[in-house]
């Protein structure tokens, strides 16, 4: 069984151990091979979300690492996904969305601690499919916009991602955004962008009646082949679309 331990520098391990097991502020190293991160101590997810990317590379597709050269990431969170992105694509420039002012931050001291600042531009806003404002809730990873106003709870901007995003070819469009991606799939125009995405990495949740099957069908009826990955029951869980050739 592989360990978070295992992708980084052996002389960094006792300071990791002590950190994992105590926590009281955050954890700054650099991966084998790879970027600088920092992780934040719980009740913080960011061990947990680095772990699947850099570990479990929930987010590897199976594309010549030199070919790529346009990504959407459509909820960034802390930046994870774009370090990993930027190390294994290096002609790749990426395009995240990310409205949490905390996420924002880091997400910028991310990609500038290892230069990637170039090549990253951040949308500081939720993606959907209509430019205003929402109420956002405050719950790490899982942050979402809700209705009404619920205690921590805060005001986010929101662009409208069909006009956000650059018209041309898309090598890897993700979506993570906590149910918001019911109405950009629904949206008439997502039908064009999905037209000139190669592969579609997607993180569902349940959300009264539509869940997985919903965004399964939607993918393959655009002409995605679709599997699936990590899931947790009904809850959420990961598809993966290709388009063949």
């Amino acid at each position: 069984m592989a360990h978070f331990r295992d992708i980084l520098p052996f002389n960094t391990w006792p300071i990791y151990l002590l950190w994992h097991y105590t926590q009281r502020k955050p954890f700054r190293c650099r991966l084998l091979g790879g970027p600088e991160i920092s992780i934040r101590p719980k009740p913080s997810h960011d061990y947990q979300t680095a772990s699947e990317i850099f570990l479990d590379c929930i987010y590897n597709c199976d594309l010549d690492p030199s070919s790529v050269r346009r990504i959407v990431d459509l909820g960034g969170n802390v930046g994870y996904s774009c370090l990993f992105w930027c190390e294994k694509y290096p002609n790749a420039s990426v395009l995240t969305f990310e409205p949490h002012p905390t996420h924002c931050r880091l997400l910028e001291w991310h990609v500038e601690k290892n230069g990637f600042a170039n090549r990253v531009k951040l949308v500081a806003a939720a993606a959907g499919v209509q430019a205003g404002e929402a109420n956002f809730s405050d719950e790490d990873d899982g942050s979402a916009i809700v209705q009404g106003m619920p205690a921590g709870s805060m005001r986010v901007r929101v662009v409208d991602v069909f006009q956000a995003v650059p018209d041309a070819p898309i090598d890897v469009l993700k979506m993570d955004i906590e149910g918001s991606e019911y109405a950009i799939l629904a949206d008439p125009r997502f039908e064009a962008l999905a037209g000139r995405t190669a592969r579609v990495l997607l993180e569902w949740h349940t959300r009264g009646d539509q869940g997985e099957a919903l965004c399964r069908d939607r993918l393959a009826s655009l002409g995605f082949t679709v599997g699936a990955g990590r899931s947790c029951g009904k809850q959420w869980g990961m598809l993966y679309g290709t388009r063949a050739g």
